[in-house]
């Protein structure tokens, strides 16, 4: 069951690099939850989450290189959750480089259909005293040298 959690978590590196929206939306229940780290507070949809797909993609020239780190699973019956950290490295279409990590839970339902997403959660720590994001920091707490 983990193995099959794991297996799905990791098949996203490929589709983010192919920039496959397709194979990314099929992951995800029609009414999934989102908290993205960008837009609103959250979201609820798999259409919603082909729209965000597609804009991410289009804004990069180059591909988006995906890197998961720390990944941890935990299935029970028709339920998971996996964890992990993972670092986005790419250029953008108006030329700035993206080079961060970011946190990531993501909740799973078992269905007639198989597993599928049912809650994505994304985010990045932010200083308290400035507000400002921390994308500097790297899996060890530190800010990349």
């Amino acid at each position: 069951m983990t193995a099959e959690l794991t297996a799905l978590v990791e098949a996203r590196v490929a589709a983010v690099a192919a920039k496959d929206v397709e194979t990314l939306v099929a992951q995800y229940a029609g009414d999934v939850t989102l908290f993205d780290a960008l837009g609103p507070l959250a979201d609820r949809g798999a259409d919603v989450e082909r729209t965000r797909l597609e804009t991410w993609f289009s804004a990069y020239r180059s591909p988006i290189d995906l890197r998961i780190s720390d990944l941890e699973v935990v299935a029970d019956g028709d339920a998971g959750f996996a964890h992990y950290l993972f670092h986005v490295h790419g250029t953008m279409t108006d030329g700035t480089e993206v080079s961060m990590w970011v946190r990531s839970t993501v909740g799973f339902r078992r269905d007639e259909n198989g597993w599928k997403i049912v809650h994505e959660h994304s985010s990045v720590p932010f200083d308290g005293a400035t507000g400002q994001a921390l994308t500097a920091l790297t899996p060890s707490g530190t800010a990349a040298g």
